[in-house]
């Protein structure tokens, strides 16, 4: 419980932060927050290495990128795989606590989508960097679920 509390608050800090200075700050908010999540990806590269996770192949990056961001934001993230080689694995986040707690406060969902991007590629380039992550469908422009692939670069 005290996980889902911690997990449910770290959520909404982000959401709070883009309400509150993307008014003061308009266009400028973007400039300054996005290497503010490039940093965030890099982190998981040290969590990783704490918890001695692998990340030599798409499925290990894949698998270790899940079980990190599900430690960071909690047990509403739901993460599934559809498609696993050891150069390729594509997957879907089908609940996102980021989203949910966009809708909650108020905030446009589409607000979302270059963090999200932005903290995906830098963790996934960051566990290692022959790989990258490339993201299709996207829940907060309206689709069914989030997919993204990790595959070499």
């Amino acid at each position: 419980m005290r996980w889902e509390i911690a997990a449910k608050s770290a959520s909404a800090k982000p959401i709070v932060y883009d309400i509150v200075f993307r008014n003061a700050l308009g266009s400028k908010f973007d400039e300054l927050e996005l290497p503010i999540w490039n940093e965030g990806g890099k982190e998981i590269k040290g969590i990783a290495k704490a918890l001695g996770l692998p990340s030599q192949t798409a499925k290990e990056i894949s698998e270790t990128y899940g079980v990190i961001t599900k430690i960071l934001f909690g047990p509403e993230l739901e993460l599934k795989s559809v498609e696993v080689s050891e150069e390729r694995v594509r997957g879907r986040t089908l609940e996102c606590p980021m989203l949910n707690r966009a809708r909650e406060m108020g905030l446009e969902p589409a607000k979302l989508l270059d963090a999200c991007k932005t903290f995906g590629r830098s963790a996934i380039e960051n566990l290692n960097p022959k790989y990258t992550q490339r993201l299709g469908k996207r829940m907060c422009l309206g689709d069914p679920y989030c997919e993204t692939v990790v595959e070499r670069r």
